[in-house]
């Protein structure tokens, strides 16, 4: 899941479209898909990540082979640095992989032309949207077409240390959790003495702000992608609330108050984590010296959190569309989701797979599943431009000052503001 933190700038894409005509004879040797003699249809399938994923790839084929013995699934695993690029490459260049992966740079796909619309392949064969969560859909929508299915979901949630929650008195979290609950909390669990903080997960990253200022009303940008919006009165005020848990309330650590090589979550040291769902795989694995447990996000105006995700698409260059699509739906259908639900971390995009005891149950009662189905259910796709990699650049340059320095709020966000406006503007003119 983390390489779903991956950002990919618009300039690296451009270039890389542009230098496309002097490489796709090396996309196609190394993407080429065609027939296994004349039995079988090839499908090229690429990927990323590690041997975790590898894995679940592999299990999914399996499955797959045994209902479609005429098609031969060839996955191609990809580091994901340089992913998006080979992939553009090999697409601007007339060749092309038959179904793809695709994350955070879909809309830069999409806006290229270089998808192809399942909504046809979808309606053919009965499969409809509403059996998906609705943010999953929405992040792979583009002009109203379908370009891609979702293989695996997740959302900012907050993981908490059930032991420093008992030794302070403190009822643990609900989904009815406000941010005053969750401040009032942060107060009682600090002792900077023993070195116990009451919250990590106040940073630049853009879900770590965002799951604040979404929450609090707020965005970075208006929803039609064309201002800045971060120096709203509500974005202002979340962002505010995160720098007093460092400066005012000193409830969330500085990087000079953590010891060199010290994880302070996994070491009991922090009563709440907002992050990510990968963290649940890892506390399983290496928490063992106390309890701890997962819940949503608190509630500021409204319960939202930030969605990651990732899917599979289909170039149009394909040359095997009917047998690609086939693919796509075993992966994104009840077979595949079952196999990652069994996983017991990301959330199976299709409701009834993500609400079954399969995945609900996987570790027991060990873990409460069922707050990351919620958090899924009410999470909020990134407002992903084509400009969005540089925009988190931005990000990190004007919005760090604020968390490290104590910088005023309003005047870094007033200097970032024309900066993030040229590239929207940019982004919209690139349509």
């Amino acid at each position: 899941m983390k390489s779903l933190k991956k950002i990919l700038t618009a300039v690296t894409l451009s270039a890389t479209l542009l230098a496309a005509g002097c490489s796709s004879d090396s996309a196609k040797t190394s993407g080429s898909s065609g027939s296994d003699g004349d039995k079988k249809e090839t499908v090229s399938f690429t990927y990323w990540g590690g041997d975790f994923d590898k894995k679940r790839m592999e299990a999914i084929r399996t499955e797959f082979n045994k209902e479609n013995p005429d098609i031969n699934v060839k996955l191609i695993q990809i580091p994901s640095d340089g992913y998006d690029q080979k992939l553009l490459t090999s697409m601007a260049g007339g060749s092309s992989y038959d179904v793809v992966q695709l994350a955070e740079a879909f809309n830069t796909y999409a806006g290229k032309g270089t998808l192809e619309d399942l909504t046809p392949y979808m309606e053919k064969d009965g499969v409809s949207k509403d059996d998906y969560f609705s943010a999953g859909m929405e992040a792979y929508t583009y002009d109203d077409k379908v370009m891609a299915m979702p293989m695996r979901l997740g959302a900012m949630i907050m993981l908490y240390n059930k032991d420093l929650f008992d030794k302070n008195g403190i009822p643990y979290p609900t989904d009815q959790w406000t941010w005053e609950d969750f401040h009032n909390a942060a107060l009682k669990i600090t002792n900077k003495q023993d070195g116990v903080f009451g919250v990590q997960g106040v940073g630049t990253w853009w879900a770590n702000y965002m799951a604040y200022v979404e929450s609090f009303g707020g965005s970075l940008m208006t929803e039609d992608h064309t201002k800045f919006n971060l120096d709203s009165p509500e974005s202002i005020k979340g962002l505010k609330f995160m720098q007093d848990l460092i400066y005012k309330d000193k409830v969330a650590p500085l990087t000079s108050d953590i010891p060199k090589g010290v994880d302070l979550w996994t070491s009991g040291k922090i009563g709440m984590l907002v992050d990510g769902p990968w963290h649940i795989l890892s506390a399983i694995a290496n928490i063992k010296d106390f309890k701890w447990e997962v819940a949503p996000i608190p509630t500021g105006e409204k319960f939202t959190t930030p969605l990651f995700s990732n899917a599979f698409a289909i170039p149009k260059g394909s040359e095997h569309k009917d047998a690609a699509w086939k693919v796509v739906k075993f992966w994104t259908g009840e077979v595949g989701q079952t196999i990652l639900a069994k996983e017991g971390g990301e959330v199976p995009p299709l409701k009834s797979v993500a609400n079954s005891d399969v995945y609900l149950k996987v570790h027991g009662d060990a873990v409460n599943l069922q707050a990351l189905v919620t958090s899924v259910d009410g999470a909020f796709v990134p407002p992903i431009t084509s400009k969005w990699g540089e925009i988190n650049k931005l990000a990190d340059t004007y919005l760090a000052p604020i968390f490290s320095e104590n910088a005023d709020v309003e005047k870094q966000l007033k200097d970032m503001k024309p900066q993030v406006e040229k590239m929207l503007t940019e982004a919209q003119q690139a349509k």
